[in-house]
């Protein structure tokens, strides 16, 4: 046999298995057998190694940012997470909490449409106090606190989410009627890693068949940071939460994330007129055309943020600002008009 297909058939066999050990098998056998091949097909056996494992390595994408708001000391606001969506299953949310923020001491919900009939608002009609994650879910008002919690136009909310120290739950909405006591369906748990208020990284996941899809499609989410009893945060992911909203004022999502990545979904209220212009080159970041106080953080492929700081911009001089070598990194800037976020890999 051609010593060149043998190689070729050798390597497409279990390229996509690929670990440490089976390239060093695979180059162990190759130099082994090597009196076999010329020079030529050497270089295109190894170019076809080196191809394949480019093209193998996909970088993540972008870390998901949280709206900014603090009022429950911004353990999820000042937060971001990334999720490891596309064809992976289970989908895996690393949620990382800020060095400065407070702890996490409260309830995270995430609502989300899958594209299945579901609920564009929580209102009076869903109230179910069944136990702290479904009052959290349904934002009831066994205490006092009842929001009126109204979705971006077209997200019809059929699952949500609940995580907090203690427990992480996945529970299906019923998409009409009266929801009361233990309406809410629990579907599973979420593998929750999150065991005490100070971490500031823990995981949960589930998996696509249990929201009714298949790995690849795309769902939306937004969430919200709520108190055991109902009372509300304005800590929140997806746009819309005003700062200082708390305990029964209502909310309003104008926007929602949409997974796999980390794309927003906006509102007509974005202007893309506004968009930054920005370019990284030697340690310098670059903004051009723009006047104005703005926000600068940079994240790694995990999520964790490296940076963090506030900047008075001008449409000349750049920012020095030092990153890793040779690793992907986001560059996330916002100004009081526009948000945009840059990937690079300095070298």
């Amino acid at each position: 046999m051609n010593a060149l297909v043998l190689f070729s058939i050798i390597f497409y066999s279990t390229y996509k298995f690929i670990t440490f050990k089976s390239i060093l098998s695979f180059m162990t056998a190759f130099f082994k057998f090597r009196y076999l091949l010329n020079w030529k097909i050497i270089t295109g056996v190894l170019l076809i190694f080196a191809t394949m494992q480019v093209y193998s390595q996909v970088p993540p994408p972008p870390p998901c940012l949280a709206n900014g708001n603090n009022g429950f000391g911004g353990a999820v606001g000042e937060g971001v997470f990334s999720s490891a969506t596309g064809n992976t299953n289970p989908i895996v949310f690393g949620m990382q909490v800020h060095p400065d923020s407070g702890s996490m001491d409260d309830i995270l919900v995430f609502y989300i449409d899958t594209g299945a009939p579901g609920r564009n608002a929580i209102d009076n009609t869903v109230d179910d106090n069944g136990d702290v994650y479904r009052i959290a879910i349904t934002n009831s008002d066994s205490f006092g606190f009842g929001s009126h919690i109204t979705f971006p136009p077209g997200f019809e909310a059929s699952y949500a989410v609940a995580v907090d120290v203690n427990f992480g739950g996945l529970y299906a909405i019923p998409a009409s009627g009266t929801i009361s006591t233990n309406d809410l369906e629990f579907v599973s748990t979420v593998n929750s890693t999150l065991t005490s208020p100070t971490q500031l990284y823990y995981e949960f996941s589930f998996s696509w068949e249990a929201i009714g899809l298949t790995s690849g499609d795309e769902f939306e989410i937004v969430g919200l940071y709520v108190r055991n009893n109902g009372f509300s945060s304005d800590e929140a992911y997806g746009e819309g939460v005003s700062a200082g909203t708390s305990g029964s004022d209502d909310i309003t999502f104008i926007d929602s994330i949409t997974l796999p990545g980390c794309g927003e979904t906006l509102s007509n209220n974005s202007n893309e007129d506004e968009a930054l212009d920005l370019y990284y080159v030697n340690n310098q970041l670059f903004l051009k055309g723009i006047n104005d106080l703005v926000s600068i953080s940079v994240y790694d492929i995990h999520g964790r943020n490296i940076y963090q700081k506030e900047h008075e911009v001008n449409d000349v001089t750049p920012i020095h600002l030092e990153l890793n070598k040779n690793q992907l990194q986001f560059i996330v800037v916002e100004s009081s008009k526009a948000k945009k976020v840059l990937k690079v890999i300095p070298n």
